[in-house]
This record gives C-alpha cells, sequence and structure tokens, in this order.
C-alpha cells in the first residue's frame, strides 16, 4: 500500500489507473445499462408474448366448439327422428339421438330439447319436467328459472349464457332456436357444456388459488366461462371497463384486494368474444424479477472482479515498468520520470525492427507464391473472391481479361548466375502499364510464369513487349522461349490458360527456340475438332444434377473415346482439369466434406506432369470413382433421412382428422406424386396402406380397451369413411370390429 501511495505521484502511473478504470468499468456499466434497456424489454415482450399465445389456445378450442355447436344444431334441425312429430310420438328416438349427439363433441355435458309451449324437456338420459331437472343446474344470478323460461320458448335468435350450479359447478348453456322452415321456430336446442371439460381441453394449467385465471365474455360483455369462479368480483369493477375500452389486444395492470394482477385481453373476430387471462403480477413477472436480480448480482461481482483486475494490471504491467527504470536510470539525463528513463532505451530496439522488417519480407514472399499456386490452380471462382484474398499481399486485378505466358529458360545455370530476380525485372519494365501481371516461379520445371490481366484491345502491345523482353533476355545472356495462351474473363479458367501456354512451349522445335508461340497459332494443328466439349457439357449437366449413373456413362464415354481415338497427351490434359472444376463447383451445391475426397489431382502443376495419356487417364478414374462414391453415399443418405422425417411426421400427425397426404406433401415440399413415389421405393408400401394401418391399429386398441361405438372410433382415428374403413378392417383382422371386440372380451374370459 505504501508503495501504491507513493507511485500515485506519477504521471505514468495516474493514465495507467484512468486507462484501466475507463477499460473495466466502463464496459460493466454498458452491460448493466444493456440489460435493462434492452434485455429486460425483450423478456417483457416475451412474457406478453406468451400469455397471448397461451389466451389464443383457448379462443381457438372456443371458436372450433362454437362452430361444431353450429354445425351440431343443423344436425338435430334436419334430424328425422328430432322432428315436432317424432317429439310427440316417439320421445324414446328423441332421447336416443339427443344422447348419440351429446357423444359426438367432446366437452358436450348434455343436450336438451323442447317443443315451445310444452313442459317437458327431452334430454340425452330421459324426458323430464322443468321443474324435475332444472334446479340440479340454475342457482345463480346468471340465469334464473324466469330467464330460461323466456329464452327456451321466446328467444329468435342464439343465446349463451353462464350457469352456476349448487354445488359451485360451472355450465354453458347454448339456446338455439329451431323450427323446420327456419321461420316461426317451433323448437328450441340447449346444449350443455361443462366449464370443467372444457378446460381440460386446453394445453396450459390454471392454478386453483387464482393466481391464473381465464375468463371468456360474449358480444355483451356477459361472463360465459370462469376457470376459478371467486374472480366475479374483480370481472364486475375492473375486467367490462377494461373489455370496453379496448377492441382488440391489451395488456393492462390492476390492484385488487391488496394484491397487483396482470390482465391479457384478446377478441375474436369470428364469434365476436373476448377472452381475459388473469395471472398474479409475482407470478406474470417472475422472470423479470429473476432477470433483475441476477444483473445486480452480476455487476456487483462484475465491479469485484473489475477492481482485481485493476490491481493486477498494475502489479504484472506498471510495477515491472517501476523496476525497469530502477535498472535504467542512467539512461534518464532529460527527465526524471518513468516515461523519460524509457524513453532512451527504446532506441535500443532499432535492430529488433529491422530484423523483425527482414522476417516480414520472407512471409510475404511465402504468401505470394502459395497465392499464386492457388491462381493457377483455378481455385477462385471469380473475380471478388480472387481480389478478396490477394488484397492482404497486395495483389488486385481491375482489368476483364487473363492471359497466361510461360517462359522456357533454356540454360537454367544462367539464369542462376544472373539472379531470378534480375531476369524478372527485365521482364516487368517492358510490360506495359495497362497491363497487369504477377510472376511465378517454375525454376524447377525452367519457366517463369506470368499471370496477366488486360483488356482484349491491349494484346497486340503484350506481343510486343514480348519480343522486346526476349531481345533484353539475350543482352543478359539468357536464352528464352515464350508460350502465349488465348484469353479468358473467368479466374476459374486461369489453370487452363496456364496449359494452353505450355502446349504451345511444346511446338518451340517447330516455331525455333527464342520465339514467341501463340496458342492460337498451333490450335489448328493439334486434335481436330471432336465431340469432347459436347460429352464434357453433357458430364457436368449430370453431375450437378446429381445424376451418378449418368454421369459415371458419360465419363467413360469420353475415355473411350480419347483412347480409341488416340487423342493428345494435351487433350487428356483438359478434360482432366474441366472434370476437377466440376467437382469443385459442386461443393457449393453440397458440404465441404466432399472435398475430402479428392486429395489427389486438384494440382495442376501434378496435371502438367504426367507424359502419357495412360497414366492421366488413370488419375480422372481415380478423382471420378472418389466423388462418385462420396455422391451416392451423399443422396442415399439425404433419402433415408427424408422418408424417416416423412414416417415420423405421419405417426405423429395420422390420426388427426386434418391429416391430408397433399398437406403431408405441402410440408415436404414435395408433390404428391413424387411423395408417393419414394415412399413406396424406400419402404414397399404404398402411403395410403401405411396411414390405413396406423388407423386400423389404434382402431383395435381402441376396441380392446374401450366401451366407445364405431361411431365415435372413427372419429378418435382421422377422417374416415365408416363403410370403406370396416371392409378395411375385416381384411386384415379378418373380422368386423364388432366381431373383433367380442372375440377379445371372450378370449379374456376365457384367460380368466
Amino acid at each position: 500500500m505504501k508503495s501504491l501511495f507513493l507511485s500515485a505521484k506519477s504521471t505514468l502511473f495516474r493514465r495507467t489507473m484512468l486507462l484501466y478504470s475507463f477499460a473495466v468499468f466502463i464496459p460493466i456499466l454498458v452491460f448493466f445499462l444493456f440489460c435493462y434497456s434492452t434485455v429486460y424489454h425483450s423478456f417483457e415482450k416475451e412474457i406478453y408474448t406468451s400469455n397471448i399465445n397461451k389466451l389464443n389456445t383457448v379462443k381457438n378450442v372456443y371458436d372450433v366448439k362454437i362452430s361444431e355447436l353450429n354445425t351440431l344444431t343443423r344436425k338435430v334441425d334436419s334430424s328425422p327422428s328430432m322432428t315436432l312429430f317424432q317429439i310427440k310420438n316417439n320421445p324414446a328416438d328423441v332421447v336416443s339421438t339427443l344422447s348419440f349427439l351429446t357423444r359426438l363433441l367432446d366437452p358436450l355435458s348434455d343436450i336438451f330439447l323442447c317443443e315451445r309451449g310444452s313442459d317437458k324437456l327431452f334430454s340425452s338420459s330421459g324426458t323430464f319436467f322443468f321443474s324435475k331437472i332444472l334446479p340440479n343446474y340454475i342457482d345463480s344470478s346468471d340465469l334464473s328459472m324466469d330467464d330460461f323460461y323466456e329464452l327456451l320458448n321466446h328467444s329468435e335468435s342464439v343465446h349463451v349464457r353462464q350457469v352456476i350450479s349448487q354445488n359451485n359447478h360451472s355450465y354453458i348453456f347454448y339456446f338455439s332456436p329451431l323450427s323446420p322452415n327456419f321461420s316461426n321456430p317451433s323448437r328450441t336446442v340447449v346444449f350443455v357444456i361443462d366449464n370443467e371439460n372444457l378446460k381440460k381441453l386446453f394445453n396450459f394449467s390454471v392454478e386453483e388459488d387464482v393466481n391464473e385465471n381465464v375468463l371468456v365474455f360474449d358480444n355483451d360483455l356477459q361472463l360465459l366461462s370462469s376457470f376459478v369462479p371467486d374472480s366475479k368480483g374483480i370481472v364486475s369493477s375492473h375486467i367490462t371497463p377494461l373489455l370496453k375500452q379496448h377492441k382488440g389486444d391489451f395488456s393492462a395492470t390492476i390492484d385488487t384486494d391488496g394484491r397487483q394482477l396482470y390482465i391479457i385481453g384478446l377478441h375474436s373476430n369470428e364469434t365476436g368474444y373476448y377472452y381475459v387471462k388473469i395471472t398474479d403480477m409475482q407470478d406474470a413477472m417472475k422472470s423479470l424479477i429473476q432477470i433483475k436480480d441476477w444483473v445486480i448480482v452480476v455487476t456487483s461481482l462484475m465491479f469485484v472482479i473489475g477492481a482485481v483486475i485493476i490491481m493486477l494490471g498494475l502489479r504484472f504491467n506498471y510495477f515491472p515498468i517501476r523496476k525497469i527504470v530502477s535498472q535504467l536510470n542512467a539512461y534518464s539525463t532529460t527527465r526524471n520520470d518513468e516515461l523519460g528513463t524509457i524513453e532512451r532505451a527504446i532506441g535500443d530496439l532499432n535492430q529488433l525492427q529491422v530484423d523483425y522488417h527482414n522476417f516480414t519480407e520472407h512471409s510475404e514472399d511465402a504468401l505470394y507464391e502459395n497465392f499464386l499456386l492457388y491462381v493457377l490452380n483455378s481455385s477462385f471462382n471469380n473475380l471478388q473472391s480472387l481480389n478478396s484474398a490477394g488484397k492482404s499481399i497486395g495483389v488486385v486485378y481491375t482489368k476483364s481479361e487473363f492471359c497466361m505466358a510461360s517462359l522456357y529458360i533454356e540454360d537454367i545455370d544462367n539464369l542462376n548466375e544472373i539472379g531470378y530476380s534480375v531476369v524478372v525485372n527485365a521482364i516487368a519494365v517492358n510490360i506495359p502499364k495497362s497491363i497487369e501481371c504477377q510472376f511465378k516461379n517454375l525454376l524447377f520445371n525452367q519457366q517463369i510464369v506470368c499471370i496477366l490481366c488486360l483488356e482484349r484491345e491491349d494484346y497486340s502491345d503484350l506481343i510486343q513487349a514480348f519480343e522486346a523482353i526476349l531481345q533484353q533476355l539475350l543482352e543478359l545472356g539468357v536464352l528464352a522461349t515464350i508460350g502465349v495462351s488465348d484469353m479468358n474473363d473467368k479466374p476459374s479458367l486461369i489453370g487452363k490458360l496456364y496449359m494452353q501456354s505450355c502446349e504451345a512451349l511444346e511446338y518451340k522445335m517447330l516455331y525455333s527456340i527464342g520465339s514467341i508461340i501463340e496458342y492460337s497459332q498451333i490450335s489448328n494443328i493439334t486434335d481436330a475438332e471432336t465431340p469432347l466439349p459436347e460429352m464434357l457439357e453433357a458430364f457436368g449437366k449430370h453431375i450437378s444434377e446429381l445424376k451418378i449413373e449418368k454421369a459415371q456413362t458419360s465419363f467413360y464415354e469420353m475415355m473411350d473415346y480419347i483412347q480409341t481415338n488416340k487423342c493428345t497427351l494435351y487433350t487428356c490434359r483438359y478434360i482432366c482439369f474441366d472434370i476437377i472444376q466440376y467437382f469443385k463447383r459442386l461443393s457449393v451445391v453440397l458440404d465441404t466434406a466432399y472435398s475430402n475426397t479428392l486429395d489427389y489431382g486438384f494440382d495442376i502443376l501434378e496435371i502438367e506432369h504426367f507424359q502419357t495419356v495412360d497414366d492421366l487417364i488413370e488419375l480422372i478414374e481415380q478423382v471420378f470413382q472418389k466423388i462418385t462414391d462420396f455422391l451416392n453415399t451423399h443422396k442415399k443418405q439425404q433419402s433415408d433421412q427424408l422418408i424417416e422425417e416423412i414416417m415420423q411426421y405421419i405417426n405423429e400427425n395420422g390420426l388427426k382428422y386434418e391429416f391430408q397426404i397433399s398437406s403431408l406433401a405441402e410440408q415436404f415440399s414435395m408433390s404428391v406424386q413424387y411423395l408417393r413415389s419414394i415412399f413406396k421405393t424406400h419402404t414397399g408400401q404404398t402411403l395410403s396402406e401405411y396411414v390405413n394401418a396406423l388407423k386400423i391399429e389404434k382402431a383395435k386398441e381402441l376396441l380392446i380397451t374401450t366401451n366407445d361405438s364405431l361411431a365415435v372410433i372413427v372419429q378418435k382415428i382421422g377422417k374416415v369413411d365408416v363403410t370403406n374403413f370396416t371392409r378395411a378392417f375385416k381384411k386384415e383382422t379378418g373380422s368386423t370390429p364388432g366381431a373383433y371386440r367380442v372375440a377379445h372380451q371372450e378370449r379374456n374370459k376365457a384367460d380368466e
């Protein structure tokens, strides 16, 4: 501490402390503000979204059930067994039909039907007088007995009311007038929905301690459902005014009974109903409160860690400087603080800077040579990617065309005496400024390669420049022959341009040593026109479409043509180059794992060194075999994985009513015909057979484990035609569903 106190007088110490304080505490402050301004609000929005999603679940179930009630109303209205004649003459049929219809909708507890003006009430369990059955339900101010009579005998439209029974059980009464000619209603049907059964359909829990509750209101803001009945006081005093104020989605906070409640509201455009979710504020914002506490704890911890970092920073950075200063006092002749003492000592580091500069030069040379090798191997698909890779070492091309020139040195020993850099400088000073040029050292091949970038109109100037270059090299004592390729605007074909320049050099005995040989001059005396370009194009198309068998056929047709027609070695090299380029481009379509299969043959210098056609064909076959093996494996793995995903989706959704094969095809973005084809190919059975087998297995399980009728069972296994299903069931099991159930029951009795 004494040393720290004495150091406080130092300018360097004060600057160091200020720097460390800014470096450590400013990020902590930014972190704290970020958490409160961004993360906190994000979580707040997430809580709102989560509650809206839960409420949407309630809304969707309610809307669907109301829609199903409308459908069920039409069934009742159009049922032959529910006419006025049947009501008066065949009450047993009416009760039986009501019992069947009650089972069609999950949350239905009962269905009442009455003829207007009559004192009888038909239900799924029998025929009753009003005074016998209604007191079991009606025991609240929501719906009195007089209100019930009025809605039953005089309502002209659908009405929905909440009813709370004597045992505090909540129901929903859905009144719908019926008439044969849809006017002057003569009957009324009442659907009784148990709120507890309706609540079981929702995929979230409702706490019984009023920490979470869901309310449903009709168009007139009458309460229809309340999952926790003791919230009625909150409804009348707080919720109803909020619903009048907000027409769409909303959130609000209210204070009641010493508690703060979080309110989320939602309005359904289909039914016009309002849905409200009430949650205790402590529960709703629990995660936010935890985040707030966590941020405070973490920030405090970061401040402590920051202080420790500052102390360690001073110990390992500032105090070593003080120690160095004590050893360098001899240098401190003009200033008496740490900075002045070290100022002179820095001069001793100049030699290190020189050494570093020499090291950097060698490193840049290595990077430069490696980059040019990538260019020769046609590793860049476009000019942008080439310039992006070369920018760090100062190699950038701005012209539109590329050309390659290979200078073959006849006497390599003479070149070594003169020096490679002298020869390259003699070449560079003669190339016009409008042409961009880079040099690649291939002296092991007795070559200096020039990678040229120019405009097409500058080509004649380039040839004239090469004439001057040959003359100046001759004056230096270097005899050289230059092979010049064609021009091309694609960096991916620079390797082929290099091969053209090398092929031009092969004709130096014909054109004489020390001359300039252009590929365009000798191309007319190489192979005559062949179908190889068309074969290559077909091969490339098959590879890009992953049609491996067709690509193999096209490949061996090329090989057969090359051997039969005794094509030149350079023709084979071009074919090898193009095939490898097709495989390179395929990496964009597939993944990078395929490149591991091409560990041989990518270096264009390796291609260039082959001396016989048979050796080069063997190389092409090796490369092709590796890539085709990978593609076949890749394609099979993709197909197997896709079929597994399709079967998993069917197993999870095949028993849903809305499931269809067309929706399955849309889920996996393919046509129904193609989906059926690949499924049959991989599984040996059709899609319909697989889905029907799934439904039959589920039906067998329900026949054994439940007492549900066949009509109820088919509702649980998706969209099914009962007649066709019974026929398919009998074909699969050898008996009808009813016989199957009886046989299984008799077998169980025999076992017992």
